[in-house]
């Protein structure tokens, strides 16, 4: 034969040989895909043959799918999703840790804010940046040409602060990256647009009259804006709260915060040491500085990646119970069909393939649960919009308790991520009780089928028991960090705030124009008699700041007249200065501990009277009674008569100690220094008999009835101002006390489970023991004492790993320490508690077990 008749036919018995491979694969794979189509259908009449175990376990699982579906769509819009800018992973912020040695303040400085000059230095000497821009500082203004006035918060930057973000105005255009706009453009939010110029198009190019009480020397500064631009909606930087832009200052020496682009293929570390570089030589004085660079998404991340992963390590123990209580749940119904499996093992079944049978029944209520839990994750979801429901202001401090927390949703990578919690979780609740039927050869689950084990945990129940163990343990580490946050909730709450919070309303009012502080004062005074004669006012007053607003005004408290020439910095223990009117504590209900409050004889003119609060009391006189006694402060040489001490007030935050303070009545602050002129001006507040909020319609005729050009703002009850305050740790205490209550149901389901199943299995034995002669309470406390010993274990094994977790909770707790005491005894107490209820009914159920009809059954 010659060659290429050879070569021809090699290669026709290659083929051959080939189409017989894949004609095997493809019968093969027919094959698997037929078994696993028999394998769901028979799961899904399984399902309809025992509804009441179908509808626990899809129940159980869809609690820990939903749980850990909704925690992750919060993750991912947290940490994983990119920011709303183009190619957001490049953008970078700036971190300068400066040490104490060289910090203007003589303390560690944590900062990344850089001048104009630094910043033109670093654009054109960093190679590992291809774009840098800073946005400075917060800017209050007052718009009074478009009806009432209106306060406006938004934000000072540099020129080219939109071209490092990527971002384009949706009408007009952004500011000129060269700085040819001046400092008198403005560009507005689409929030802002919409709400002041009523979305009208033609905005571009108007003027809108704009004033600023931080001007200097506290005058009166009247600009004109001119609209260049109006950015697209859902655009928000830093965040939401902002609602326009204007260049920063051109000086040399205006700042903010550093925000750069990353050049390609440039690390973080290189970029941050070319700036270490750059900046060192342009501050000379600060050699040891430490500059880093940090993602921008990260930035925004970082303060909430400690709770963020409590609550993801929560929630997966939720899922792990879950699955553990599935996995009991199907270790008892195989087991209750050793007989069916016994028969099929009998007529030849192969192990892998009953193996995957009961996976294939795991797998279908796993994703029936993921089904059901999509819901549960969407209601969750809006549950956590609701509990983080908050109003951000800056002079509050407070921000969104989650910053992006309206890009939280069920989108298509959390439905994967759902996807994958489900098949995870059908494999992990399924496997052990697959293999545990088929552990041995064919003969020993024959003789499985047609013997029982003794009671108790012995054999057949002994994986079940080991568990129900794991699964008390875990809730233990579950509940008992639930007990901690909620313990600390409730001390935080309980706190003595130093005022009565009800039936108090605050708000401020923007005016059009800033008159001399005499007349400003005059106006906050008609104002105060005004709101005292609507129905329902009992008393009105205002001041420089109210509590819970984070605001501190520190200012010089001295028993002598005189200042250091010339005067140094003030010192860090200054105490906190509040000017207030004459019936500031009256409407606070603040309680005089001693002396007196302010009255009407101290008007202006009259000797000074100053009321300080215990903490100042007791630091400036220590065991003295200070009512009386004169000091000196601010820079004024006069002297103030101390009259009153006010129980402390929790100014700055229900878990910050009160700080030192002193309080002057506004009629007798001196006009030379004119701390009236505030950038938010002063705060009004209004007690009523009934509900405050009832009000606030008439309350905004009164202050335009007072001028026409008023505008009213930051309304917020007290009480409301006291829950803003709170809403991170209640957020917390509840989501991780709502976790470690559905732990701890699914526990007592488990350990019922276990103990039901084993009364049912044993009913010949428990009737031949009364049979016998032995008690219905003996078999009670039989079951009961069984149920015991693994919750015990549950529970020892629980507090041993809650004492070496619950260390990270630290910084989410009040008044409570990680390893307290009493809340680990407590919420030991109350799981043997559960689980004497959950092995009540089996033990009742073995108690009324009738001999004769047990033995007449087998």
């Amino acid at each position: 034969m010659r060659a290429p008749e050879k070569e021809t036919e090699h290669w026709q018995r290659l083929s051959g040989l080939v189409n017989k491979l894949l004609l095997h694969h493809g019968e093969r794979s027919i094959r698997w895909l037929d078994d696993l189509k028999q394998d769901v259908r028979y799961a899904g009449r399984m399902m309809r043959r025992a509804p009441a175990f179908a509808a626990v376990a899809v129940i159980t699982l869809t609690l820990g799918i939903g749980a850990n579906t909704a925690i992750f769509s919060v993750v991912r819009a947290l940490v994983f999703k990119p920011l709303p800018y183009v190619d957001s992973e490049q953008l970078v912020r700036l971190t300068a840790d400066v040490p104490a040695t060289e910090s203007p303040n003589g303390r560690p400085m944590r900062s990344g804010t850089v001048s104009a000059s630094d910043l033109a230095e670093i654009r054109s000497r960093v190679r590992g940046l291809s774009d840098a821009s800073f946005s400075g500082s917060v800017a209050f203004k007052t718009m009074t040409n478009r009806g009432e006035a209106r306060r406006l918060q938004g934000l000072r930057v540099s020129p080219g602060l939109f071209e490092t973000l990527g971002v384009s105005a949706r009408i007009g255009r952004t500011f000129d990256s060269s700085g040819n706009d001046g400092s008198a453009a403005i560009v507005f939010s689409h929030a802002a647009w919409q709400r002041y110029f009523g979305g009208e198009p033609a905005v571009v190019g108007q003027t809108v009259a704009l004033f600023d009480s931080l001007s200097p020397n506290n005058q009166i500064n009247l600009e004109g804006y001119t609209v260049i631009g109006v950015m697209p909606e859902g655009f928000a930087f830093p965040d939401a709260q902002s609602e326009f832009w204007i260049p920063a200052t051109p000086a040399p020496n205006s700042t903010g915060a550093l925000l750069a682009r990353l050049a390609y293929g440039t690390s973080l570390e290189a970029a941050a040491a070319e700036i270490g570089g750059v900046l060192r030589s342009l501050r000379p004085n600060q050699p040891s500085a430490t500059y880093r660079l940090a993602r921008m998404r990260d930035t925004i991340a970082e303060p909430l990646k400690p709770a963020l992963l409590v609550l993801s390590a929560a929630v997966a123990l939720v899922l792990l119970i879950a699955c553990v209580n599935v996995a009991n749940l199907l270790i008892a119904r195989a087991s209750a069909r050793r007989p069916e499996i016994a028969v099929r093992v009998a007529l030849g079944a192969g192990r892998g393939r009953m193996i995957r049978q009961l996976l294939a029944e795991s797998l279908v209520l796993a994703l029936v649960g993921g089904l059901a839990g999509v819901g549960v994750a969407v209601a969750g979801t809006r549950l956590l919009r609701t509990l983080a429901s908050t109003f951000a202001r800056i002079d509050l401090g407070v921000q969104l308790p989650f910053p992006r927390l309206d890009e939280v949703g069920v989108d298509a990578a959390v439905l994967g991520f759902t996807a994958a919690a489900s098949l995870t979780a059908g494999i992990l609740s399924g496997l052990a009780p697959a293999i545990g039927q088929f552990g041995s050869d064919r003969g020993h689950v024959l003789r499985e089928s047609t013997s029982a084990s003794g009671f108790g945990l012995g054999h057949g129940q002994r994986t079940r028991g080991i568990l129900i163990i794991v699964e008390t343990a875990l809730a233990m580490v579950l509940l008992v960090g639930g007990a901690l946050l909620i313990n600390s909730f409730v001390k935080l709450t309980s706190v003595e705030l130093g005022y009565r919070p009800a039936n108090v309303l605050t708000f401020q009012v923007a005016l059009g124009d800033l008159p001399p502080q005499s007349l400003l004062r005059q106006f906050a005074d008609d104002l105060v008699e005004r709101v005292r004669a609507i129905p329902s006012v009992q008393s009105a007053a205002y001041a420089r700041q109210m509590p819970l607003v984070a605001i501190k005004e520190a200012a010089w408290f001295r028993h002598t007249p005189t200042l250091p020439s010339p005067p140094p910095r003030q010192p860090p223990n200054a105490p906190d200065a509040r000017l207030v009117s004459q019936a500031y504590f009256k409407v606070l209900g603040a309680r005089i501990v001693a002396g007196r409050g302010f009255e009407d004889r101290d008007r202006a003119g009259a000797p000074r009277a100053m009321v300080i609060n215990e903490a100042l009391a007791k630091r400036e006189f220590p065991g003295q009674n200070p009512i009386g006694r004169f000091v000196y402060a601010g820079r004024d040489s006069s002297p103030w008569q101390i009259v009153g001490v006010v129980a402390d007030l929790r100014q700055f935050g229900l878990d910050q100690d009160p700080q030192p303070q002193f309080f002057a009545d506004f009629r007798q602050w001196p006009d030379s220094d004119p701390v009236f002129f505030t950038f938010l001006g002063p705060y009004y507040a209004v007690r009523t008999a009934g509900d405050p909020a009832a009000i606030v319609t008439r309350l905004r005729d009164v202050v335009r009835q007072a001028r026409a050009d008023a505008g009213v703002y930051n309304v917020a009850t007290m009480g409301q101002l006291v829950s803003n305050s709170i809403v991170r740790p209640r957020l917390y205490a509840t989501l991780l006390g709502t976790f470690a209550a559905v732990a701890v149901a699914l526990a007592a389901v488990g350990l019922y489970s276990v103990m039901a199943f084993a009364v049912t299995q044993r009913t010949r034995e428990i009737g031949i023991r009364m049979a016998l002669g032995a008690q219905r309470s003996a078999v009670m406390k039989l079951v009961i004492g069984q149920s015991l010993v693994l919750a015990a274990a549950g529970v020892a094994l629980g507090l041993a790993a809650s004492a070496a977790v619950t260390r990270y909770l630290e910084g989410m707790l009040f008044g409570v320490t990680p390893s307290d005491p009493m809340t680990f005894a407590a919420v030991s107490g109350l799981f043997i508690l559960v689980a004497l209820a959950a092995a009540y009914v089996p033990a009742r159920r073995a108690s009324l077990v009738e001999p004769v009809i047990a033995l007449k059954t087998e």
